[in-house]
């Protein structure tokens, strides 16, 4: 059962059918995996948004307080890391890898 979180969202809907489309036809889905596998889902689109945040001009690497005149790293990057790692976790343990089988 497809969550309402992912049935909602056009883009997580699409990952969710492609990602689980290719999980069942290798013989790697069940049911019960819906819940992580949304979590997945989730990190992805998350991934994809922060990314395209990152391509505006005003989304550099490092940033600069006006009031302060400090610069500090991008907060984005932050995030974007925190996808990655939910990504490469949750997506490992689906065998979602580049040397899955």
């Amino acid at each position: 059962m497809k969550p309402e979180l992912i049935a909602n969202n056009p883009v997580a809907d699409e990952v969710w059918d492609r990602l689980r489309n290719q999980l069942a036809d290798s013989g790697k889905w069940r049911d019960e995996y819906a819940a992580p596998f949304a979590v997945l889902v989730d990190a992805i689109v998350g991934f994809l948004d922060v990314c395209e945040k990152l391509t505006h001009p005003d989304s550099l690497p490092l940033l600069t307080n006006p009031r302060k005149g400090t610069t500090y790293r991008n907060p984005l990057l932050d995030i974007k890391s925190g996808h990655i790692n939910t990504i490469n976790r949750y997506g490992a343990a689906f065998g979602l890898t580049p040397l899955a089988d």
